[in-house]
């Protein structure tokens, strides 16, 4: 079950947070980190860690009761430790509360500089660990290797699609002019308004037919002919004429009901099957 969406900075919405109570991590993070915060929650569900997180005014005593209980009921404690979370009180808050409890608290540095004595966490003690987490490889480290993270908080797997406004209009404008292009491209080739140089002109319509359902009913190429090796026909017909132009065919497939008596079959070194009542 996910935490409510409302209020929350755009890139963060879509990203569940962890609502049950099996063991899972609690991730703090100023609301001025959220861009880097949702790439590591992402990191963090990919992984199948059980996250909880939240950022920003509380708004109401209720919701801070809400964020409390969590707080209280998370196994580990995930910081990213910047200047932002710093000055940020919500965060500095719960990260202190956190502190003297006793539970581990993961801070991820993003620059190589320490906060822990600014965020006002000593660095002396145990269970405050600093991890580097420049790059995504950094993150996924911190998170197979720190003292505090285990197999207990681990779910199912969560892959989340990029849920940014801009990047949906963008994706969505792609696909439509994709789209649109490759149904006039068809158009074009289908109808006949365009023939390009790969495509071969059959006349025998029970050969045309045959090679056409072989290219999901669009134009016959030169590739198609140079490597189809398999033609199956639902009648006889009339003129054979047109095999010459399929250069790798190997195999003809017949209905037996097509093969009128005395119909002239064709020339070449190719198997002939009869279909629907045996063969020959």
């Amino acid at each position: 079950m996910a935490t409510r969406q409302k209020n929350r900075p755009p890139v963060l919405r879509g990203i569940p947070a962890y609502e049950g109570t099996l063991p899972y991590l609690y991730f703090a993070f100023a609301e001025a980190d959220a861009k880097k915060a949702a790439k590591i929650l992402r990191i963090l569900l990919r992984r199948g860690i059980r996250v909880w997180f939240c950022c920003g005014p509380a708004g109401s005593s209720q919701e801070l009761l809400r964020r409390q209980d969590r707080v209280a009921g998370a196994a580990l404690t995930m910081l990213y430790l910047t200047d932002a979370a710093c000055a940020d009180k919500d965060t500095k808050s719960f990260v202190l509360v956190n502190q003297k409890t006793g539970r581990q608290i993961l801070c991820l540095d993003p620059d190589g500089t320490d906060r822990r004595l600014k965020m006002g966490l000593r660095e002396t003690v145990p269970h405050v660990a600093l991890y580097e987490c420049r790059t995504d490889g950094e993150i996924e480290s911190a998170l197979l290797h720190a003292e505090g993270v285990s197999q207990e908080m681990l779910g199912e797997p969560v892959v989340l699609k990029d849920l940014s406004p801009l990047r949906t209009l963008s994706v969505l404008f792609c696909v439509l002019a994709v789209a649109a292009l490759a149904l006039a491209f068809a158009g074009w080739r289908w109808l006949g308004w365009f023939r390009g140089p790969d495509e071969v002109e059959f006349t025998e319509p029970a050969i045309l037919s045959a090679l056409r359902e072989a290219a999901q009913k669009g134009p016959v190429t030169v590739e198609l002919t140079e490597n189809l090796t398999t033609l199956r026909l639902k009648e006889m017909p009339a003129s054979w004429d047109e095999l010459a132009l399929l250069p790798a065919l190997e195999q003809i497939e017949l209905p037996q009901e097509a093969v009128a008596e005395g119909a002239a079959l064709p020339e070449g070194d190719y198997t002939l099957v009869l279909t629907g009542g045996g063969g020959k």
